[in-house]
């Protein structure tokens, strides 16, 4: 879906992307994560020709970004950012509209897209005739990200998109774009300073430092024992094998054994950290989860 082959980026003498090489796959959520000045940002316009490499190729769909039409590849791509970006004096309905009125939708078709994604992204219909300046933190957020899907592309790139709101409103809306994820396929690519934003989100990670990926894959797998030492103190901070827990399903440590009678009993869809807290509440080793049983040294094995 995505490709970068030996890509460099200059600005000036300084190099922010050297010789990078990697694939993004069709239906996959890519944390590109990394301290500030690591090349995110860089790696992830490269895909939309805001930025243009100084060495190697970037593929979308298979072609070169360098011989397509940067308008017409910009608007087959979602692009939602941290600052929003709103159109100050559009509407809401009218900022959702914007890229499909560009590719010439037609007023009821654009109507119809508009109301489906102000419900997906659960706006209340109320909010269509505001402008920007009338909205909360939030609700400005899941406008722009409404106007990024409202073409309906296959890929979206998002740039810190959540950093500018408050704690509890960042949950939210992580939560209702792993949904949008899950629900359909899209090919997302999300650059995040918080790690644990691409744990939560990304079924990809790739780790970035001075330019240059450290580390790339499944985010268990990047806090594991024995991964890059950079990438585990990022992604895992001071407790790398609590949060790789966090990431591991539980029920896959299950045995096929009747537990003993009043076990507490862990849901099927709880994480081996779930587990740990489980017992650690109940002094139980044991738990009883997806019809069978669990226990503290299967957990503890997986470390």
């Amino acid at each position: 879906m995505i490709a970068f082959e030996n890509v460099h980026v200059r600005f000036g003498t300084a190099e922010a992307l050297s010789g990078i090489t990697m694939m993004i796959e069709a239906g996959e959520l890519c944390a590109l994560v990394g301290p500030s000045g690591s090349g995110k940002t860089t790696l992830l316009r490269l895909v939309n020709r805001l930025v243009a490499p100084s060495r190697g190729r970037v593929f979308v769909r298979g072609e070169d970004v360098a011989r397509l039409d940067p308008a017409k590849l910009r608007q087959s791509i979602g692009y939602a950012m941290q600052s929003v970006g709103l159109f100050p004096h559009r509407t809401v309905a009218e900022n959702i509209a914007t890229v499909p009125r560009l590719r010439g939708w037609n007023a009821p078709r654009i109507a119809a897209r508009t109301a489906e994604l102000m419900a997906l992204l659960h706006l209340d219909r109320s909010l269509a005739g505001r402008l920007p300046r009338a909205l909360s933190g939030g609700q400005a957020q899941r406008v722009g990200l409404a106007r990024a899907l409202a073409a309906d592309p296959d890929i979206l790139l998002m740039d810190e998109p959540f950093g500018a709101v408050d704690p509890i409103t960042r949950r939210e809306l992580r939560t209702e774009l792993r949904r949008i994820h899950q629900a359909t396929g899209k090919t997302i690519v999300l650059v995040t300073h918080d790690p644990d934003e691409a744990l939560e989100l990304g079924t990809q990670l790739v780790v970035l430092r001075g330019g240059r990926v450290v580390a790339a894959g499944p985010a268990a797998s990047l806090i594991a024992p024995g991964a890059d030492a950079f990438a585990r103190q990022l992604l895992g901070g001071t407790q790398p094998g609590l949060r790789r827990f966090a990431l591991l399903p539980a029920a896959a440590s299950v045995v096929p054994e009747a537990p003993p009678q009043g076990a507490p009993e862990l849901p099927a869809e709880a994480s081996l950290a779930d587990a740990l807290s489980l017992m650690a509440e109940s002094g139980a080793t044991v738990l009883a989860c997806a019809g069978g049983s669990l226990h503290a040294e299967a957990v503890l094995r997986q470390a």
